[in-house]
């Protein structure tokens, strides 16, 4: 009698903990492999900011509206800033994400990360418009 009770109370604790777990990185947008450069499909990119570094160096897109995801895989805050035109992207906390487009002619941008001094540590690449 007493193992069927017992049994009972497993059931009901780990079926509602099966439910429930594992969410958090499903939750969160992926981020494609790291690479040096990436090219924008369809007018779209995704960029994961770590601690102190993207995951990309140089994103080729063409001109127009550029949609970018940005995703924070690091442990603390990052922004995705480009300065001209003004555009900004911040993603507070690990997994947190923000989406945001800008248009933008021929030519080359400069994108960072404008928390403290990411910046000056490295977190910064280009865009290459064509």
């Amino acid at each position: 009698m007493h193992r069927r009770w017992l049994g009972t109370i497993l059931i009901a604790l780990v079926v509602p903990l099966a439910a429930c777990g594992g969410g958090s990185s499903k939750s969160s947008v992926p981020c494609p492999p790291a690479a040096d450069t990436r090219a924008a499909v369809d007018g779209k990119v995704t960029v994961c900011g770590f601690d102190i570094r993207f995951d990309v160096k140089t994103i080729t897109a063409p001109a127009g509206p550029l949609t970018v995801t940005f995703v924070n895989k690091g442990s603390i805050a990052h922004t995705f800033v480009i300065d001209n035109p003004k555009f900004e992207l911040s993603a507070p906390s690990k997994n947190s994400s923000k989406t945001g487009t800008v248009t933008l002619a021929k030519g080359t941008y400069k994108f960072k990360c404008t928390v403290d001094s990411h910046d000056q540590a490295g977190m910064h690449g280009t865009i290459e418009v064509s």
